[in-house]
């Protein structure tokens, strides 16, 4: 096991209150998404204009709730603005998208310690204990690529039968 902070660089976002901004449409020109504290649609809560003087953080970030949906852990497909309360993971080693989603799921394994209300984990996300980088199980890897494969085989079995 080790710290959170040995595996990412955890920072927190642009801390921006939707009310404050112009929200758009999914795949309007210059949309970008704003992720929530929801523990739903992967965070984003709405789309909202680029701002001209502060860029949105890259996709492949993990962003975590730290109140709301306490622990809501989604790595970010686009690239995105956050609300208040949202810890943004950086990886300090390059990892797959596999081992991200692994360590979201670690991560959301200790939503049992925390609440909305009561105790948030502002404080102590950094220091949330995680499987070590080198513990990651091999079958993570390859957890997707059987998962395909198998929703290939079902498909197939679906046209075909």
């Amino acid at each position: 096991m080790c710290k959170l902070n040995k595996l990412f660089k955890i920072g927190y976002g642009t801390k921006f209150d939707l009310k404050q901004m112009k929200e758009t449409i999914v795949g309007a020109p210059g949309s970008v998404a704003f992720v929530g504290r929801s523990g739903e649609r992967n965070g984003v809560v709405a789309y909202v204009e680029e701002f001209q003087f502060i860029k949105p953080l890259p996709a492949g970030f993990i962003t975590v709730a730290l109140g709301g949906t306490a622990l809501a852990s989604f790595i970010q497909s686009k690239p995105f603005y956050t609300a208040q309360n949202i810890a943004v993971l950086e990886p300090l080693t390059k990892m797959t998208l596999e081992t991200k989603l692994y360590f979201c799921s670690c991560i959301e394994a200790n939503r049992f310690r925390y609440s909305t209300f009561g105790r948030e984990a502002n404080r102590t996300l950094k220091y949330l204990l995680v499987p070590a980088l080198e513990s990651v199980p091999a079958w993570v890897e390859s957890c997707s690529r059987l998962a395909i494969e198998e929703l290939k085989a079902d498909l197939s079995e679906l046209h075909c039968g």
